[in-house]
C-alpha cells in the first residue's frame, strides 16, 4: 500500500534519509519500489535534506500520507555514475526548477587531502560571502597585518607602564600571521618578515609576501 501511495504521487525517484535507529528501508519494499519503476537513493545524509531539496525544488515529507505532486521537484535524468575505482555517486541532470546551488565534487588520494580541500573551498566561499555582504577588499600578503603591527609599535613608545608592553605585544603577535603565511609556503619565515618589515619602514605600504614567487613585491600591482 505504501508503495503504491508513492507511485500514485507521481514520484519516480525516492531519495531516503539515513536513520540511525532503524532501516528506513528493507528488502521487500525495494523489490516493489522497483517493480513500480521507482528509482530508489538511500541513506541521504540529515544535513544534507535542506541542501538537496534547495537545489532540486522539491520538500522534505515526513510521511508517505504527505507525498503529494506539489511536494515534488523535476528532472530529466537521475543516474548512477561512476567517478573512479570503485566510487559511484548519483547524478541528476535537467532539473526544471534548480535553486541558487552548486555541487562540488571533491576526490583525494585520502581523507586528510580531503578535509584540507574542504577547508580551502569554505575558506574561500567565506572570503565571497564577506565581499558579497560589505563591498571592502584589502590586498594580502601578510600587508595589512605587519602595517598593524608597525603602526602599534610606533604608538607603544608613546606609551608608559602596562600600556606600552600590552600594545607592543600585540604588535608581536600581528607579526605572526605574515610568519605563518612564508612558513606555510615554504619560505624562510624569519628573512620574510625582516624583509617586508624593512620595506614597509621604507614606506613601501603595498609590498607583501608573494608566495608564487617566494618574494617580497608590490601585491596591489599583481592585481
Amino acid at each position: 500500500g505504501l508503495c503504491k501511495a508513492i507511485k500514485k504521487s507521481g514520484c519516480n525517484v525516492l531519495l531516503v534519509q539515513k536513520s540511525i535507529l532503524r532501516d528506513a528501508l528493507n528488502e521487500w519494499s525495494l523489490h516493489f519500489l522497483a517493480k513500480l519503476k521507482i528509482m530508489v537513493v538511500r541513506d541521504v545524509a540529515r544535513e544534507d535534506i535542506e541542501f538537496i531539496s534547495k537545489t532540486l525544488g522539491c520538500k522534505p515529507v515526513a510521511h508517505v500520507d504527505h507525498m503529494t505532486a506539489d511536494k515534488l521537484g523535476s528532472a530529466a535524468m537521475a543516474e548512477e555514475v561512476t567517478v573512479g575505482p570503485g566510487s559511484k555517486v548519483i547524478k541528476i541532470t535537467g532539473v526544471a526548477n534548480p535553486g541558487r546551488t552548486i555541487s562540488l565534487l571533491v576526490r583525494g588520494s585520502n581523507k586528510m587531502v580531503l578535509d584540507e580541500t574542504e577547508r580551502s573551498i569554505h575558506d574561500a566561499l567565506c572570503v565571497v560571502r564577506s565581499i558579497v555582504k560589505r563591498k571592502f577588499l584589502i590586498t594580502g600578503g601578510g600587508i595589512p597585518e605587519i602595517e598593524i603591527a608597525r603602526e602599534l609599535s610606533k604608538w607603544s613608545t608613546t606609551l608608559v607602564g602596562q600600556q606600552s608592553y600590552c600594545v607592543r605585544a600585540f604588535a608581536d603577535a600581528m607579526e605572526i600571521i605574515p610568519y605563518t603565511l612564508a612558513e606555510n609556503a615554504g619560505l624562510h619565515p624569519i628573512e620574510i618578515v625582516t624583509e617586508l618589515r624593512k620595506r614597509h619602514a621604507e614606506g613601501e605600504i603595498t609590498a607583501g609576501i608573494n608566495v608564487k614567487r617566494g618574494v617580497i613585491s608590490d601585491i596591489s600591482a599583481l592585481g
